[in-house]
C-alpha cells in the first residue's frame, strides 16, 4: 500500500482551501440582480448625473485638498515613514499603522499620546479591509477610539446595515461634472457593493452609529467618524487574467467635514510577472492599510507631503491608483478647511436667516512650539438646526452671557447635579414597575424581536442596569438669541466677544456647548428646540431651562399672559406636553428690615395647580445660591480698564 507523505497531504489541504476561497471571493464581488435603487434622474440645471436612493439626491463636489490627483506608486525606492516597517505591506506594517492611529505620531506629538484629539469610530467593512479593525481591536488603547466594527460579507447584510443604522439624509455634493461611481454603467439602476456609493453610504451608516453610541454632544459634533470600505479583490488568479481589476472604495465621513472617498485600483495587468502579482490575502492587507491610513491622515491632519509618502508606502507597485475625493453633506455645516467657522460666522447664519440654531463648541487646538506641544480650546461654528446631534435631555441655560461668569457655570453644574438625580429616580421607577420586558423593550426598539420569557428579561435587565451604571452627566446648553423683540440683533462681534469668555471659565461641565437662536421669548426657544431635542428614556422631559430667581417670577406672571391666569397655566401646560422641564436657582434678597433673605420662587410654585407645579424643580440655598451679577462684573471690567 502506497503511503503519501504527510507534508504533500498537507500541500493539497492548503490548496484546496485556497481555492475555495478564492471561489467564494470571486462570488462575493459580483453585483446582486435583487438589490436595486431607483434609476438616475437627469436634470437641465446641472450636468452631473443625480440619482435618488430612497427618496435622497446623491451628487457629488470637488475636493478642497486631493481633487481628482491620482497618486501613482513607482518601483523607484522611497523614503518610507519612520514609523512604517521595512516590509512594505506586511502585517507588522498594519499593526504599526493601528498602534499610530491609536498612540500617535512621535513626530506630531513629541510622544504624549494625550494631545492626540478625541477620535470615536466605526467601521463597517464590505469585502477586503477587515484587518484594520483587527490590528485597532488587538492593540492597547483600543477602547479609545473605536466604538464598533462590522463585516457585512453577505448582501442581505450589507443592505439591511445601511437601511436601519443610516439615520441622516445621505445627501452629497461635488461640484464637478463628472458623475459619481455608482456601479455598473450598463445597467444604471444596478447597484454595485463595490463603488464610491457603496462606500459611502456604508460611511454614512457607520457615522450614524458612532453618533448613536456616543452619549457627549462633544463626540458627538467633533469626534464620531464613520468609516466605510467597499471592495472587489481578485488577487493573482484566473480572474485578474481575465480583465478584472482589483479595486477598493474607502470612504470616511463626519458631521463636520462631510465624506472623503479614496478610490484605489491595485495593478494586477496581464503584463505584470505571475509572481510579481500580488496574493488575495496581500490585497487584503494593503487595502486594510490604507484603510487605517485614511483615519491617521484625518486625525493627525497630515501635511500632503506626509500624507503622500505613508501611502507610497502601501502602495508599492508600478500602476497602483489612488484618487482622493471630497463631499459635504448637503443641508448640514459640512465646510472646507478655508470656511469661517469663528462665532461671528454662526451669528451672521441667524441675523441673515439662514439658520434658527447654531451650535458653538469648544475645539481641541494643538499648539506647536519647537520642543514642545500644548493645547487650548478655541471656540468653532459647528452645526446649523436639525444637523445639530444634541443628546436626549439636555439642560439649556438661556442667557445674554455679557459676559458669562462663574455664576452661570455654577447654576449649570448645580442643574446637572439635580437632573441626575431626578433621572436616577426616572429609573428606578421604571425598573420598578418594567416586571415584564415590555418595559425594556420599549426603551430599546432593537429589542423587539427578544424571547419575552422571563429569564431572557432578567437578563436584558441586568445587561442595561450594568450599562446604565457608567452614568453620563446630561450635556448642557448655554444659549443666546441673538435677535431681541425690542432691539436691533446684536452684532456678530459682540457675539464672538462674549462666546470667548466660555473656555476662559474653571469648573465648566464635562460636557457643554454655546447655541444660537433667532428666539428671544420663551415659547419661541421651546418651540425651536421642541424640533431638535429628545426625550429621556425614562420620562417625556425633551429639555431642562435652567432659570434664576427672576426670569421664573416673569415665565409665572398672568401679566405677560394679557393679564389672564387660566392662558398662563394653559400655557405651562403646553410646554409640559412638549417635555419642558424648569429648574430655579435662588437668590438673597434684601428685606424691609435691612437683612438678607434666600428666595427661591417656592410660595410662587404653591399657588400654581399641582400637576404645573411639577414642571418646576428649585434648588435649595444648599444647592445652589446667586451672590454675583453680570452688572457688578461689567462695573467692574470697566473700573479695570
Amino acid at each position: 500500500m502506497m503511503m503519501i507523505s504527510p507534508l504533500l497531504l498537507l500541500a493539497v489541504i492548503i490548496l484546496f482551501s485556497s481555492s475555495s476561497a478564492i471561489a467564494a471571493t470571486s462570488r462575493s464581488s459580483s453585483t446582486h440582480p435583487m438589490i436595486a435603487f431607483s434609476t438616475i434622474r437627469s436634470s437641465s440645471s446641472s450636468s452631473a448625473a443625480k440619482r435618488i436612493i430612497d427618496n435622497t439626491f446623491i451628487h457629488r463636489r470637488g475636493s478642497s485638498t486631493y481633487s481628482s490627483e491620482i497618486l501613482r506608486a513607482s518601483t523607484k525606492s522611497f523614503s518610507a515613514m519612520s514609523s512604517l516597517s521595512n516590509d512594505i505591506n506586511s502585517p507588522s506594517q498594519t499593526q504599526q499603522l493601528a498602534t499610530r492611529l491609536i498612540r500617535g505620531s512621535n513626530n506630531n506629538n513629541n510622544n504624549n499620546p494625550s494631545l492626540n484629539p478625541p477620535f470615536k469610530t466605526c467601521i463597517a467593512i464590505a469585502g477586503g479591509g477587515s484587518a484594520a479593525s483587527s490590528a485597532i481591536a488587538s492593540t492597547s488603547g483600543a477602547s479609545s477610539i473605536l466604538l464598533e466594527s462590522i463585516v457585512t460579507y453577505d448582501r442581505r447584510s450589507f443592505a439591511e446595515f445601511v437601511t436601519n443604522c443610516n439615520q441622516r439624509d445621505v445627501v452629497l455634493d461635488r461640484d464637478s461634472n463628472d458623475d459619481i461611481d455608482m456601479g455598473d454603467n450598463n445597467n444604471p439602476s444596478q447597484f454595485s457593493f463595490c463603488s464610491t456609493q457603496a462606500a459611502i453610504l456604508l460611511s454614512q451608516s457607520a457615522l450614524s452609529r458612532s453618533i448613536q453610541l456616543s452619549p457627549r454632544l462633544q463626540d458627538r459634533a467633533l469626534y464620531c467618524v464613520g468609516v466605510g470600505c467597499a471592495s472587489a479583490l481578485v488577487g493573482n488568479t484566473e480572474s485578474s487574467s481575465n480583465g478584472r481589476i482589483s479595486t477598493a472604495f474607502i470612504a470616511l465621513s463626519t458631521l463636520r467635514m462631510g465624506t472623503t472617498v479614496w478610490e484605489v485600483k491595485l495593478e494586477n495587468s496581464e503584463e505584470t510577472k505571475s509572481t510579481d502579482k500580488r496574493s488575495r490575502g496581500e490585497e487584503e492587507t494593503v487595502v486594510s492599510n490604507l484603510v487605517l491610513a485614511s483615519m491617521i491622515q484625518y486625525r493627525e491632519e497630515l501635511e500632503q507631503d506626509e500624507n503622500d509618502s505613508m501611502i507610497k508606502a502601501i502602495l508599492d507597485k508600478d500602476g497602483d491608483e489612488l484618487t482622493v475625493q471630497s463631499y459635504k453633506v448637503t443641508g448640514s455645516n459640512g465646510r472646507s478647511s478655508t470656511q469661517d467657522c469663528s462665532p461671528a460666522a454662526g451669528a451672521r447664519q441667524i441675523i441673515q436667516g439662514d439658520a434658527n440654531i447654531v451650535s458653538i463648541l469648544p475645539v481641541l487646538q494643538n499648539i506647536k512650539n519647537d520642543d514642545s506641544s500644548s493645547q487650548s480650546f478655541q471656540m468653532e461654528t459647528a452645526l446649523a438646526d436639525g444637523e445639530n446631534p444634541f443628546p436626549n435631555d439636555v439642560i439649556i441655560v438661556p442667557g445674554s452671557y455679557n459676559p458669562p461668569h462663574h455664576g452661570h457655570v455654577g447654576l449649570a453644574n448645580a442643574a446637572v447635579a439635580a437632573l441626575r438625580r431626578m433621572r436616577r429616580t426616572e429609573e428606578k421607577d421604571c425598573n420598578e414597575i418594567s416586571s415584564s420586558s415590555k418595559m425594556l423593550r420599549s426603551r430599546y426598539s432593537s429589542l423587539e424581536s427578544m424571547s419575552t420569557s422571563s429569564s431572557s428579561s432578567s437578563a436584558l435587565k441586568n445587561l442595561w442596569d450594568t450599562v446604565d451604571k457608567h452614568e453620563y452627566d446630561p450635556t448642557v446648553l448655554f444659549e443666546m438669541s441673538v435677535t431681541n423683540a425690542d432691539k436691533p440683533p446684536l452684532d456678530p462681534s459682540e457675539v464672538e466677544r462674549r462666546v470667548s469668555f466660555f473656555p476662559t471659565l474653571s469648573e465648566m461641565p464635562k460636557d457643554w456647548g454655546v447655541i444660537l437662536t433667532n428666539a428671544p421669548l420663551f415659547s419661541q426657544k421651546t418651540s425651536l428646540l421642541d424640533e431638535v431635542c429628545s426625550s429621556s428614556p425614562f420620562s417625556n422631559r425633551k429639555m431642562t431651562f435652567v432659570l434664576g430667581t427672576d426670569t421664573f417670577v416673569r415665565i409665572i406672571n398672568p401679566k405677560y399672559y394679557n393679564n389672564s391666569v387660566e392662558n398662563m397655566i394653559n400655557a405651562l401646560v403646553q410646554m409640559k406636553e412638549k417635555g419642558v422641564h424648569f429648574i430655579v436657582g435662588g437668590r438673597l434678597e434684601q428685606t424691609e428690615s435691612g437683612s438678607k433673605k434666600f428666595i427661591n420662587g417656592e410660595g410662587e410654585v404653591k399657588s400654581l395647580p399641582g400637576h404645573v407645579q411639577e414642571i418646576f424643580t428649585l434648588l435649595t440655598e444648599d444647592e445652589f445660591r446667586l451672590d454675583v451679577s453680570s452688572t457688578e462684573i461689567r462695573k467692574q471690567m470697566e473700573e479695570q480698564k
